[in-house]
C-alpha cells in the first residue's frame, strides 16, 4: 500500500515505526472525516451563487430544505382534510439535531485531520537527513543495476546484429551484410526495429524491405523465398 504524502511516495523509504504510526492515525482520520462528509452530505450547507454566478453568503441545507417541503404538504393535506395542522418544532426537531451535530462533528474531524498531518510532517522532517542517506544509497545500487542492464542489452544487440549479418549474407548470396533501407544509418541495434517475423514464422514484408531484401528497382533479392511473407494485402 503505498505511503503518501503532499502528493510523493514515500513507500520505497524505511520510515521509523513511529512516523509509521502516525502516517496510520492519519490516514485513519482522513478517512473517517470523508467518510462522515459523504454519509451527511445532505447536512452540508450549499451556497447560493448571485446574479452573477458568485457565491454569496446565501445558502441552504438539502435535508432541511427536504424537511420543510414534506411538511408544507402535510399541511396542505391537513387543511384539505379539515385536521389539525402536524406540529411544526416537533417535525423538524429530529432533522434539526442532525443538522446541528454535522455542524459540530464535522469541522472537528477536519480539525483533527489537520493536526495529524501536521504531525506526520513534523515526524518526516526529522527523518530528511535519514531519508536522504536512504536517498543516496538507492540511487547508488540502482545505477549498478541499470549499467549491468545496459551492457546486457548492448550484448544482445550485438548478437542480432550479427544474427541478421549472418542471415543477410546467406539468403542474399553475400550481396548484403546489414538492412539497407532508406534512412539506415548503420547504428547498433536498429535491426531491433528492422527485424519483424509473423506468426508461422517467416519474415514480413515489410521487413523484408527494411532489411533492403526487397526494393522498388531490384525486386527480391532472396534467394530463398519461402522466407519471406508475400505482402499483406495478397496474403489477404
Amino acid at each position: 500500500m503505498p505511503i503518501i504524502h503532499r502528493g510523493f511516495d514515500l513507500s520505497a523509504f524505511q520510515l521509523s515505526d513511529e512516523t509509521l504510526e502516525l502516517i496510520r492515525k492519519r490516514d485513519e482520520l482522513e478517512e473517517r472525516h470523508r467518510k462522515y462528509r459523504m454519509e451527511n452530505a445532505d447536512c452540508a450547507r450549499q451556497y447560493i451563487d448571485d446574479s452573477h454566478g458568485r457565491a454569496s453568503r446565501d445558502y441552504y441545507v438539502p435535508t432541511l430544505r427536504k424537511a420543510d417541503k414534506e411538511l408544507r404538504e402535510q399541511e396542505m393535506q391537513a387543511v384539505a382534510d379539515g385536521r389539525p395542522l402536524p406540529d411544526r418544532d416537533e417535525h423538524l426537531a429530529e432533522v434539526r439535531s442532525r443538522v446541528k451535530e454535522y455542524e459540530r462533528v464535522e469541522p472537528a474531524l477536519a480539525r483533527a485531520a489537520e493536526q495529524a498531518e501536521s504531525a506526520v510532517t513534523d515526524a518526516i522532517v526529522k527523518e530528511l537527513p535519514e531519508l536522504a542517506h536512504q536517498g543516496f544509497e538507492q540511487s547508488e545500487r540502482a545505477l549498478k543495476q541499470y549499467r549491468a542492464a545496459i551492457a546486457k542489452a548492448e550484448a544482445a544487440r550485438e548478437q542480432l546484429a550479427g544474427s541478421v549479418s549472418r542471415f543477410l549474407w546467406a539468403t542474399t548470396g553475400g550481396e548484403l551484410t546489414r538492412p539497407k533501407w532508406r534512412g539506415f544509418s548503420g547504428a547498433l541495434g536498429e535491426e531491433v526495429n528492422a527485424w519483424r517475423t509473423t506468426s508461422d514464422g517467416r519474415l514480413t514484408f515489410d521487413s523484408a524491405k527494411d532489411l533492403g531484401l526487397i526494393d522498388q528497382y531490384r525486386g527480391n533479392r532472396a534467394e530463398f523465398g519461402d522466407l519471406v511473407a508475400p505482402p499483406e494485402e495478397d496474403a489477404a
